[in-house]
């Protein structure tokens, strides 16, 4: 069975405990490993390495991640994965203190312009969606047999993950402020690329520090609250850091800054 069959299957079972956010974070996951993939190919260290890379950029991790354990112990107790998934994916203890003081609704949200632009233009195109959406549940619907309508209920799968990211959106921007890359610094700051290297392999790698709410492993953001983030703040060029990993520490060098 293909992951993304699977997911369109456990969703449709455990629709009733499953909220929009978790759908949007299993999508997201499917997108990440290939939902064209079969679940039988799905390896323990891909696993792993997914759920490593979320809790490197910080964020809700416990939210992201939770899901996708439900779903991993899903696919091997209904038969369709061989292999335990479930206990890969690793959620550190700290991360539900730091996620609760995250979400207090008087927080504001340090982004670049860049990155608040993004969000902007994501918000707008959902929201344009929004007719389109309605006149497929309106053609969908007309076939009367709701019972079987997969059609029908794929639309408003699609239109359910669609609000949940729509006010995800505009709760993210009420509370984002645009945080200045100008002027002196004494080390790396918010919204600062950080060319970092290696000192077990001397190669560079690069970062770009962000708040959480734009934080994205797959382009190199990360977040300021995870181990990375909190190693690179306020360091300078030259300095050696160590940035606290599952498998032991990781020491880099700071060998550039780009605001």
């Amino acid at each position: 069975m293909k992951l993304d069959d699977a997911l369109s299957q456990y969703l449709s079972i455990a629709s009733s405990k499953v909220t929009s956010y978790s759908h949007q974070e299993l999508h997201r996951f499917g997108r990440s490993i290939g939902l064209d993939r079969t679940v039988e190919a799905l390896a323990p260290p891909e696993i792993a390495g997914y759920a490593e890379s979320v809790v490197a950029a910080g964020g809700d991790i416990h939210g992201r991640l939770a899901p996708l354990k439900e779903f991993l112990g899903y696919l091997n107790k209904s038969g369709l994965s061989a292999h335990s998934l479930a206990p890969h994916v690793k959620i550190p203890r700290a991360t539900a203190r730091a996620v609760a003081a995250s979400k207090r609704a008087d927080d504001s949200i340090q982004m670049t312009e860049s990155g608040i632009a993004l969000l902007t233009e994501e918000l707008a195109t959902l929201k344009g969606q929004r007719e389109g959406i309605i006149d497929m549940i309106r053609l969908a619907a007309a076939d009367k047999d709701f019972k079987e309508n997969a059609p029908l209920d794929a639309v408003r799968e699609t239109q359910g993950k669609a609000e949940a990211r729509i006010r995800e959106l505009e709760e993210t921007l009420r509370h984002a402020v645009v945080v200045s890359t100008s002027g002196p610094s004494k080390g790396v700051r918010v919204g600062d690329s950080v060319v970092l290297q290696d000192a077990g392999t001397g190669k560079n790698v690069t970062f770009k520090l962000t708040d959480s709410a734009e934080a994205d492993p797959l382009t190199g953001k990360v977040s300021i609250s995870s181990p990375i983030g909190q190693a690179m703040l306020g360091a300078t060029k030259g300095q050696k850091i160590a940035v606290r990993a599952p498998k032991g520490d990781r020491h880099y060098t700071v060998s550039a800054i780009k605001a």
